[in-house]
């Protein structure tokens, strides 16, 4: 397309194209903790059961259970599918290596006195409450709409975003026509006229983790009451990245050749909250652990890179270029309050022999939060009341030991937190252990597989073109520890 008609904008407004929302908020409070391999073998479902650094950031009375100091240490490798559809079907990958749990704990035996306190444990722990590292991709023709509908649209209802379709308009894929007053591309005509069928490849690439640094007290009461509080530091760094790609691979289109739209969001956050935890032992072979996680506050910066390159079959201005780009850059610092959560748990326990533990956890996403210094958080603080919901996770695991072998199996069932869109995120592990007096080593496989829907982008008749993918995670995870 040939601009020809260079207006000045002098009504250009700053509007943040990516808008803090409720899925920011869902985004930094959701917590899918990481262990060590026994605690991911047997679906994380230890919160009764206890004697677990992995079972720390959930019930902090886990730590309270230990019969000796105990130091260890988890690398694990990742490997992430996405499976995508929207014009048909994809599929991307991804692999990482990381050590998403590290712990000790140390362990003090003491003489029964007139409150019973037989024992204290102190620990420390490194564990991953939520992986984001995933790559998605969709692609096909689309003889239907295009991403520079939504340029036309906002353009003519003068609505000008300068991180967005500004950089539509400065970079020459959409302009004026005087005559008729009104905007258009190479897909919609200035008389309206609509011409599809380009190629579409959208690109997400997501990194990064939610981590919780925390030092904990363990009270043994005689091997009948455990407690346990934590002082937990949480901090995450989320990495997103957008490549919106259009070609006329059929050489339809007079001038426009293709172009991409990419965004880059780089998020960095830390907060800080308590936990208190508690396990009973009313009878010999029964555990019941309940636990108290409070509301945090996360502090925010999030830095954004929106770029907009375009090329053209021929002259785009009186210079003879064939290419395009504009680019613009903001950052931003806000608060995402994290809702309180709860948990109640079981355990059997049968002669050191069989363990089995059920755990029950209950958030109300409702209670999300955003706030900020600089603008106002009423609507999105509203979206979150209106899309998201109270979920209630289900995780269950047992264990069967045979002389220094134990085996082990899982599977968790994760809450939908939409009150719109229906989404599952379920987990399947198993395990395998050895242990000794002074070490143990343990091997497992969890699987996570969850669905999610991506909004692309809105058409000309304002309604969102959205894709859905499934995302496949396995973990296998090596845990070493050492007893002393």
């Amino acid at each position: 397309m040939k601009k020809i008609n260079l207006i000045i904008l002098s009504l250009i407004g700053a509007m943040a194209v990516h808008a803090q929302d409720y899925n920011d908020a869902l985004l930094y409070s959701q917590s899918f903790s990481e262990g060590d391999a026994r605690f991911m073998a047997m679906g994380g479902a230890l919160s009764a059961l206890g004697g677990n650094i992995g079972a720390m950031s959930v019930n902090p009375a886990s730590s309270a259970v230990f019969k000796k100091s105990v130091i260890e240490f988890s690398p694990t490798y990742i490997y992430t599918k996405s499976e995508n559809h929207y014009l048909g079907y994809d599929k991307a990958f991804t692999s990482l290596l990381k050590v998403p749990s590290f712990g000790l704990v140390g362990y003090k035996a003491l003489k029964a006195n007139d409150v019973f306190i037989s024992g204290l444990s102190f620990g420390f722990a490194l564990n991953s409450q939520n992986r984001y590292s995933e790559t998605i991709d969709y692609t096909g023709i689309n003889n239907n709409s295009s991403l520079t509908d939504d340029f036309v649209r906002m353009a003519n209802a003068n609505k000008w975003d300068d991180q967005y379709n500004t950089l539509a308009y400065n970079s020459y894929i959409i302009d004026y026509a005087k005559t008729v007053d009104t905007y258009f591309s190479d897909f919609i005509d200035s008389l309206g006229n609509k011409s599809y069928g380009e190629f579409q490849d959208f690109t997400i690439e997501r990194d990064g983790a939610k981590r919780e640094i925390l030092f904990n007290l363990g009270v043994d009461f005689s091997e009948y009451v455990f407690f346990g509080a934590n002082l937990s530091f949480s901090n995450f760094y989320y990495s997103e990245t957008k490549f919106l790609t259009e070609k006329d691979k059929a050489g339809t289109k007079a001038f426009l050749d293709e172009f991409t739209y990419s965004t880059k969001r780089e998020v960095e956050g830390t907060g800080i909250g308590g936990k208190f935890g508690i396990i009973a032992r009313p009878i010999e072979y029964i555990r019941i652990g309940g636990a108290i996680h409070t509301p945090v506050i996360n502090n925010i910066n999030e830095d954004c890179d929106f770029v907009m390159n375009a090329s053209y079959d021929q002259a785009i201005n009186t210079d003879g270029d064939i290419t395009a780009k504009d680019a613009k850059y903001t950052t931003f610092d806000y608060k995402v309050g994290q809702p309180a959560k709860f948990v109640g748990s079981l355990g059997f326990v049968y002669k050191n022999v069989v363990n089995i533990g059920v755990d029950l956890e209950t958030m109300n996403y409702e209670n999300c939060e955003l706030r900020s210094d600089l603008q106002s958080m009423t609507d999105p603080n509203k979206q979150i009341t209106d899309e998201l919901q109270k979920v209630t996770n289900l995780k269950c695991g047992g264990e069967f030991r045979y002389g220094p072998f134990t085996f082990r199996a899982g599977y968790g069932m994760y809450g939908n937190p939409y009150k719109n869109i229906k989404v599952t995120h379920n987990t399947y592990s198993a395990g395998l252990g050895l242990a000794t007096n002074t070490f143990y080593y343990d091997m497992a496989w969890m699987r996570s597989v969850s669905e999610q829907y991506n909004t692309l982008y809105t058409n000309l008749a304002g309604k969102d073109v959205t894709a859905n993918s499934k995302i496949k995670r396995d973990y296998i995870m090596f845990t070493l520890g050492i007893k002393f």
